[in-house]
């Protein structure tokens, strides 16, 4: 009995799948047709994930016979995964009945679309409802301007007073900004400020909460002066809300009305806002202040910051001994590089100490995020603070937590630019050492990938006492990931090194022209994943000849090497790089090594040799690493 009950567990699954599945012999619309109504959920999921597609496939004229008639369904499916789907199609099919159908596209788009949106708007299940938001903003792109108010704007309006539910009205207040762009300056003026100035005054305080968080866009379709003679009384009001709900939601948007108001408003009236908001009795509204605060102030011109204002900023960085805001360190060291930007290097004075008590910041996370944006306010503030001020923080956080130390190496290249000649010849030092320091080898990975611009930045003779030695101790690590990382680097290496001393490029380029006779197939094929990176690089400056001296033979050679995958190699670098350069085809090997390849044993190496590939856009390549 016991070895019977697997049977019939397949028994029941075969049931199940043959019950359920779908005629896969059937076309799209049939399968629609036959399926649209099927009890099982997933089966309807699946109908209505294709709507778009099955449009495509059979043309306009048998979607709007066949296919338009069984929308109807989808937007009163029980399922709200259904019709959460059902909505995101709802902008593509538009899209092509207008774009298929002309006219009668287009009233499907005014008499059927619409219609649905509006009904999933006030959805039972919130997802829903805020996808229907949306599709709705995109389908208003394909209304026309004469159809926006009887269309568009009447329906709002006329949620807005609807009493018999408060969902309602919260959609009407999150339309009207949503919106706003495509209703325009006459209409925003004339009928939206004023709903929505009613709607500020409702009884439901998440009618309120939502046009706290809503008036934004509004602002910036009528001009700042109007905003301020309008909507900013309406936000004054909401910031004084007996709901701190609602007080939270003004705090959260202060950011979008500062950008829509004027200076003079911005600095004097909605800054008391800020200041009141941070003695809220409600520490949720406190937060939310703070929280926006790096924001807030990045929305002020340079001149506009006050010293006051940016003390509130400063101050959060000594809260992480507190048992209620520890969380606003946090964000003061997220929000610095923005902050630092918005006032100036002039005013780094007023940040410093602040700067300095995070990064000692008993919080990892707070050590972190600075760690990560370290460049970027060394790029902000110029060679002389970053010497002064911020490299006592690069010293700290390379011998910091894993986590910490991975945000400063990330971009350490881009730190050590920043840095002084003198300066950047003493790290590298520090930089040579940090493999031995970790057994961490998603560190030494960056490493790897960093070390060709750092060899950019340096001395050849630096360059060849620690950056060289460095960059051979990877290409030998036990993890492939660090080894394949270090290619790219090796081809800068050694042309940073040729543009020093003859000395200078003896030992590197020694190492990298003995691993072509290496006993392992693995290094014969690094080799040539190396000599495609120097072959890349004198493709860009033909003067070098590095690759054509020194690594276009012994690549040649590999080509009849008795490892597969080593030739496989040699295909790939010949099909992506050698094939597409004169100076390199001119030498008079590279196509016959392609016509040997193509004629390899092995179908893998041919394949790769016969590839055609495309060149990316060197306009829109990267810099190094």
């Amino acid at each position: 009995m016991f070895q019977q009950e697997p049977d019939d567990f397949d028994d029941e699954e075969d049931f199940i799948l043959n019950e359920y599945a779908i005629d896969d012999s059937l076309d799209s619309m049939t399968r629609l047709e036959r399926y649209h109504t099927s009890d099982f959920s997933l089966q309807r999921l699946v109908l209505v994930r294709e709507l778009s597609d099955t449009a495509h496939e059979h043309g306009y004229t048998e979607t709007h016979k066949r296919l338009l008639p069984l929308l109807g369904n989808f937007v009163a499916d029980s399922e709200p995964a259904v019709r959460h789907m059902f909505v995101d199609q709802l902008f593509p099919l538009a899209k092509f009945l207008i774009e298929k159908g002309g006219d009668q596209g287009y009233n499907e788009l005014i008499n059927t679309f619409l219609p649905y949106t509006f009904e999933l708007l006030v959805d039972k299940n919130v997802e829903v409802g805020a996808a229907a938001v949306s599709a709705l903003v995109k389908l208003v792109d394909l209304v026309k301007s004469e159809q926006v108010e009887p269309q568009l704007l009447s329906v709002v309006v006329t949620l807005a007073h609807d009493e018999r539910a408060e969902d309602y009205r919260v959609v009407a207040a999150q339309l009207f900004n949503e919106l706003a762009p495509r209703l325009g300056e006459k209409l925003c003026k004339d009928t939206v400020i004023q709903e929505v100035t009613t709607l500020s005054e409702d009884m439901s305080f998440s009618v309120r909460k939502t046009v706290a968080c809503n008036l934004g866009k509004i602002c910036k379709v009528v001009e700042a002066e109007y905003s301020c003679q309008k909507l900013f009384p309406v936000y004054l009001a909401l910031s004084r809300d007996d709901i701190w709900g609602v007080r939270k939601a003004c705090a959260e948007s202060i950011c979008q009305m500062s950008e829509g108001i004027t200076p003079e408003y911005r600095t004097t009236a909605l800054f008391e806002i800020f200041e009141r908001f941070t003695e809220d009795v409600s520490r949720w509204v406190r937060v939310a202040a703070y929280q926006q605060l790096g924001a807030f102030i990045s929305t002020y011109q340079k001149g506009e910051v006050s010293s006051a204002l940016l003390k509130y900023f400063t101050d959060m960085a000594a809260t992480s001994e507190s048992s209620t805001d520890s969380d606003l360190a946090e964000y003061c060291a997220y929000n610095f590089p923005a902050v630092t930007l918005a006032v100036g290097k002039e005013r780094w004075g007023e940040l410093d100490n602040a700067y300095q008590t995070l990064v000692k910041d008993v919080q990892w996370k707070v050590r972190k995020s600075l760690a990560h944006s370290l460049h970027e306010i060394a790029r902000i503030v110029g060679r002389d603070i970053t010497e002064k001020h911020l490299t006592t923080a690069f010293d700290l956080f390379l011998r910091d937590l894993d986590e910490v130390k991975i945000g400063v190496v990330n971009n350490i290249a881009e730190f050590v630019e920043v840095l002084g000649e003198d300066q950047r010849e003493e790290y590298i030092p520090l930089i040579y050492n940090l493999p031995n320091e970790t057994d961490n080898w998603r560190l030494r990975n960056i490493i790897a990938k960093k070390l060709g611009k750092l060899a950019t930045l340096v001395k050849p003779a630096t360059c060849r006492k620690y950056i060289a030695e460095l960059g051979i101790k990877l290409l030998e690590d036990s993890v492939a990931d660090v080894r394949s990382s270090s290619y790219k680097s090796a081809g800068y290496i050694l042309k940073r090194l040729y543009q020093g001393d003859a000395s200078d490029k003896t030992d590197f380029l020694k190492y990298l022209t003995t691993l072509p006779s290496h006993q392992s197939y693995q290094t014969r094929q690094m080799f040539v994943y190396i000599a495609q990176a120097i072959a890349e690089l004198e493709a860009e400056d033909p003067s070098l000849k590095i690759f054509t001296e020194s690594f276009m033979d012994p690549l040649v050679r590999l080509g009849d090497d008795p490892v597969p995958n080593v030739r496989l190699a040699v295909a790939k670098v010949v099909s992506e790089t050698l094939v597409h350069f004169s100076q390199f085809k001119n030498t008079g090997k590279v196509q016959p090594l392609k016509e040997k390849l193509l004629k390899d044993k092995d179908r893998d190496v041919v394949s790769f040799a016969a590839q055609e590939v495309t060149r990316p856009d060197p306009s829109k390549e990267g810099s190094v690493n």
